[in-house]
């Protein structure tokens, strides 16, 4: 029986600032075309976690293995061109450049191409020649999205997607990121506050408290466990966005 061995695989990482450590010994899997959805509260240590995992915070110990080779001291664009794409938390776009600039400097090949990012965001098309400072914020997010999707990742991190959006667009971003997942072959890892999407787009969740994993398994179990959720993500009714 052949063994399929993890697309990311994350062991006993330990991850802090200065003196502090603020993710501690924490363990999870994810295989290729995986999805994992990672709850908690503010300061609970979730974007702790997406700035190791693409590279913007060196671990104190423990390992990061993606696709098979140890990345725990690689430079962001080095994980890049493993396959890891990353979409910050803020955006982080380049505002003195186009939106067309802004995917073009990103691109390699393979089937994310600059029109299939504009087919997704018809109103990315109708600004390509915007500068970044002069879209609104969820252009910003769209932008944010296709940047890291014409990487061609084989792994994708989502750090609050949803943050900051009037909720017509945050929907228009939701169904973007749910046909991302159920269509394409990418692994996927979202952070998000709006734990009801988060855990019906994902088929896996973690659960962090203080930088430390209180529930690890199955989307659907933990969305069942309202207790877990009330105590450590602060939403009464699973299934609904906190």
């Amino acid at each position: 029986m052949t063994v399929t061995e993890p697309l990311l695989e994350v062991d006993q990482l330990n991850v802090g600032y200065g003196e502090g450590i603020v993710i501690s010994g924490l363990s999870f899997a994810i295989e290729a075309g995986g999805s994992l959805a990672v709850l908690g509260r503010n300061g609970a240590g979730k974007s702790t976690l997406m700035l190791a995992l693409a590279g913007h915070l060196t671990p104190r110990s423990g390992r990061i293995r993606f696709r098979g080779n140890e990345i725990a001291d690689l430079a962001p664009h080095r994980r890049c061109r493993l396959g890891i794409g990353w979409v910050p938390q803020g955006r982080e776009i380049f505002a003195p450049l186009t939106v067309e600039e802004n995917l073009q400097i990103a691109a390699t090949n393979g089937p994310w191409t600059i029109e299939r990012i504009f087919e997704m965001f018809p109103s990315l098309k109708a600004r390509r020649t915007n500068f970044g400072d002069q879209l609104s914020g969820g252009e910003q997010q769209m932008l944010a999205i296709g940047r890291a999707l014409v990487t061609n990742p084989r792994l994708l991190l989502l750090d609050e997607p949803l943050e900051g959006l009037a909720p017509v667009v945050a929907q228009d971003v939701a169904r973007c990121i749910t046909a991302i997942t159920e269509t394409e072959s990418m692994a996927v890892i979202l952070i998000e506050q709006h734990a009801g999407f988060a855990l019906r787009l994902a088929r896996q969740a973690i659960i962090l408290e203080r930088g430390i994993a209180v529930r690890n398994g199955e989307s659907s179990a933990i969305a069942a466990d309202r207790g877990a959720l009330e105590q450590y993500v602060g939403i009464r009714k699973p299934g609904r966005a906190a």
